[in-house]
């Protein structure tokens, strides 16, 4: 039954979902029933039912482990419920992920939790992959330890298998299929007015994004920061940008300079007016604003960490950067090519560089595919005009294709005028089409004929339109495997590939570690508080013997998660997470400005990369019974990457 909370006059057609859902933090008391498309097939209606209604449970008066039911897939024990009503003040919570749905679960200081899939565990996700008890969560001083209980499918934490580690406030570890992040929350109001705690901000995104996929809706989120300054706290200066605003808009704050807005059905055109009004309305008293806006992009942890990412870009002189049409060189800086595998990668992209032919960029998640890419824009005689991206695997196909193609005034509802696509803004440019590998099939025939005719039609329109565009392309998949399964067009790799560019994983380029922590420290330190900070060498040390699975990216990740929770201008390994230290092993590498003998460092270094990647696969190929693909997916390595170093450290030897 439709009830008065739900009549707010925010309902997107055909879908009965309110868009103002409770929140996560929400007492029980105060959870409702959510209504459910009522043009909705039964089995889709009971679908949605189980995902989002919530209910309580008398549990049999046998059951010594009292629990509530929170929805039909999670269930809380009755003492972590009472102590979450009791808690007051800020608190830490556990937000878990479970398809769909996001549940916010406070645990106190000194608490802790047990999440699995049955009881006796506190947090009952009724998932098969999470074992009965699969990690206990206690609350620690330093942040969230979690620690995996023999689980079967383990606890993972940045793709890499832990038992114990600690979580710093916004990080995350997967259980199975589900994933549980650490986050302070406040079980009060908000600091400042206007504003909603992370866990309700993260379910409206979520809401957000089932709309955006079922209906082809677009959405955009804005990170804002704070340059420094006396008045960089929140409080003055999120009151005013919260009244610039839609009711149906949402915002959170991000530690005390920063905040994170929603904006729902919004395309790129007034996502770029909502975020310059958002920098550019100062008062007098207020720091200097500037913001990244993220389009819809996937995951919800992907879309935050893009819109951070583009806020990192902004300047004074240049205050909003938006997805798409950042110019080359500012996500990162100029590439650093201290390596030898970099330098001669620097030598290829000088000579294509100079062409106009297209090239598809080969790397593994996180290795710097698109600073790739912007070095070869920005080496290009279009250099000079535009360079927008887009990833390819982030929105559905009605979504991709305006984005791409540009859609014509009433092509659709919310389509109130007309909005030129990528291609025809990045006209006399470069397109760079990010992760094109997991294009569906239709969007590939859409793409392919772009790419063939140098035309485009928009979305609800029929003249074509005539562009001059240069596209780079990126994935991390085996595109040749994948044409061999009938999963992506051979027509259209012969026409990405003219040229293939590989960025080697940064564990096979340690010479770049030094240069690229130096950059990071230096560019965190100052979006912190502008103190120089350093590592000392045992901090050094752990990142040099870390096989960085997740690449650069990771490494970013490490050196502000240090920024933030260091203590002084000297960051230990206190600072650094606890999967570093879990693999540490072998004799210390050497700190920076200490002067070793290049030959014997580097050997050394790589010697101990190559015992760990050796474990690594044989980990990975015994747990598969020797299946390489799977061997492989488990490691998330290409399949190609594996077999040579297979074949390379004579690996295969040792395990037939």
């Amino acid at each position: 039954m439709v009830g008065p909370e739900h009549l707010e006059g925010d309902l997107v057609p055909h879908h009965r979902v309110p868009r103002a859902v409770y929140g996560a933090e929400a007492s029980l008391s105060e959870l409702r029933d959510h209504v459910v498309p009522i043009d909705a097939r039964s089995d889709e209606v009971e679908h949605r039912r189980r995902s989002w209604h919530a209910l309580t449970r008398t549990p049999s008066p046998d059951q010594d482990h009292r629990l509530t039911r929170e929805d039909d897939n999670t269930t809380l024990s009755q003492d972590t419920v009472e102590r979450a009503r009791q808690a007051t003040g800020p608190r830490a919570a556990l937000v878990v992920h479970h398809g769909e749905a996001v549940k916010s679960v406070p645990i106190a200081d000194g608490g802790s939790l047990v999440v699995g899939r049955a009881a006796p565990a506190d947090v009952v996700v009724e998932d098969p992959s999470l074992s009965r008890r699969h990690a206990r969560f206690t609350r620690i001083p330093a942040g969230l330890k979690v620690e995996d209980l023999g689980s079967t499918n383990g606890t993972h934490l940045g793709g890499a298998r832990i038992d114990v580690a600690t979580l710093a406030p916004g990080e995350a570890v997967s259980l199975g299929s589900v994933t549980v992040s650490f986050s302070l929350a406040s079980a009060s109001a908000p600091l400042v007015s206007g504003t909603e705690s992370y866990e309700r901000f993260v379910h409206h995104v979520e809401d957000e994004r089932v709309r955006a996929r079922t209906f082809g809706r677009s959405l955009a989120l804005v990170f804002v920061r704070a340059l420094g300054g006396e008045h960089a706290h929140v409080s003055h200066w999120v009151p005013r940008c919260r009244g610039t605003l839609r009711p149906v808009d949402r915002v959170t704050l991000w530690g005390e300079t920063a905040a994170l807005v929603l904006l729902p059905e919004t395309d790129v055109s007034r996502a770029r007016t909502v975020a310059s009004a958002l920098v550019e309305g100062r008062r007098l008293g207020e720091p200097t604003l500037v913001a990244g806006v993220a389009l819809h992009a996937g995951a919800t942890e992907t879309l935050i960490d893009r819109a951070r990412g583009l806020a990192r870009q902004a300047r004074v002189e240049r205050r909003v950067v938006i997805d798409g049409d950042a110019e080359a060189g500012s996500v990162t800086g100029a590439p650093v090519w201290a390596s030898p595998k970099m330098h001669a990668l620097h030598a290829l992209i000088e000579r294509v560089a100079a062409s106009q032919i297209p090239v598809l960029i080969q790397g593994e998640t996180g290795s710097g595919k698109e600073v790739v890419a912007r070095a070869i824009h920005g080496s290009s005689p279009r250099a000079k005009g535009p360079l927008r991206s887009v990833n390819c695997g982030a929105m559905p196909l009605t979504l991709l294709q305006a984005t791409l193609f540009g859609h014509e005034k009433g092509a659709f509802t919310g389509a109130d005028r007309a909005v030129p696509g990528l291609f025809e803004q990045a006209s006399g440019g470069t397109l760079f089409l990010d992760e094109v590998g997991e294009l569906g099939a239709p969007a590939q025939a859409a793409l392919l004929r772009a790419l063939e005719t140098q035309r485009v039609v928009r979305v609800g329109g029929t003249e074509e339109i005539v562009v001059d565009v240069r596209i780079l392309a990126a994935t991390h998949r085996d595109l040749e495997q994948m044409v061999r399964e009938g999963a992506f067009r051979q027509d259209l790799l012969f026409r990405l590939e003219t040229m293939r560019l590989s960025v080697p994983p940064l564990r096979e380029r340690p010479e770049d570690l030094q240069a690229l922590t130096t950059r990071f420290l230096e560019e965190a330190s100052r979006a912190a508080d502008g103190r120089a900070r350093r590592l000392d060498p045992a901090a050094w040390s752990l990142l040099t013997t870390h096989s960085w699975p997740g690449n650069v990216r990771e490494l970013r990740n490490v050196i502000e998660r240090a920024v933030v929770v260091s203590q002084g201008d000297v960051i230990t390994p206190d600072d650094l997470p606890e999967r570093l230290t879990a693999i540490r092993s072998g004799p210390s590498a050497i700190a920076p400005g200490a002067h070793p003998t290049p030959g014997e460092s580097d050997a050394d270094f790589k010697e101990r990369v190559r015992a760990y990647e050796t474990k690594l696969i044989l980990d990975a190929l015994a747990r598969t019974g020797g299946n390489q693909t799977q061997a492989a997916k488990l490691l998330r390595m290409p399949l190609r990457t594996m077999v040579h170093k297979i074949k390379s450290y004579g690996i295969k030897k040792s395990y037939e």
